[in-house]
């Protein structure tokens, strides 16, 4: 088959995928409030900084600050002056945090159980198989499928 038609096919096949409901929720998951109160669910007691968490959502410090200010405004984490480093400050996830970043992961869980019970062990294991080797052989920054640093995408 020719690559136009691969390509066209395989794009055709995301945007049916996007639209899905599970993918509202995943990106919910892997992107903004619900991805900085999993990883600071995980952090532990120490908590992290605003810095630890920008560098592990891959967010501009400026997005991360946005994120902690409506988590804090929701309760759901807590914010002190770093005791080993008075121009720090730490980020701990509140009780209500933990139970809201819970209530969302079994949601997520009982969304991605239909999709195994739909496709069954043999497919869910050669999709994961493929979405693995999809994002092991995804061209970086600057290789031709993302604008590098100081470019725009193309619009």
């Amino acid at each position: 088959m020719e690559r136009a038609k691969l390509r066209d096919g395989f794009l055709r096949q995301l945007w049916r995928l996007n639209k899905l409901d599970v993918i509202a929720v995943l990106r919910e998951f892997l992107e903004g409030e619900t991805a900085a109160l999993y990883y600071l669910c995980g952090a532990g007691a120490g908590g992290a900084t605003p810095s630890q968490l920008s560098e592990a959502l891959e967010v501009s410090r400026a997005r991360a600050a946005n994120i902690l200010r409506a988590l804090r405004e929701k309760g759901y984490v807590e914010m002190d002056v770093s005791a080993d480093d008075r121009r720090k400050m730490d980020v701990r996830c509140t009780a209500a945090g933990r139970r809201c970043f819970e209530q969302k992961y079994d949601f997520l869980l009982r969304c991605l159980d239909k999709y195994v019970d739909v496709l069954g062990e043999e497919d869910i294991l050669a999709l994961t198989r493929l979405l693995q080797k999809a994002a092991d052989g995804a061209p970086g920054p600057g290789e031709g499928c993302a604008p590098g640093p100081g470019e725009d995408a193309p619009r």
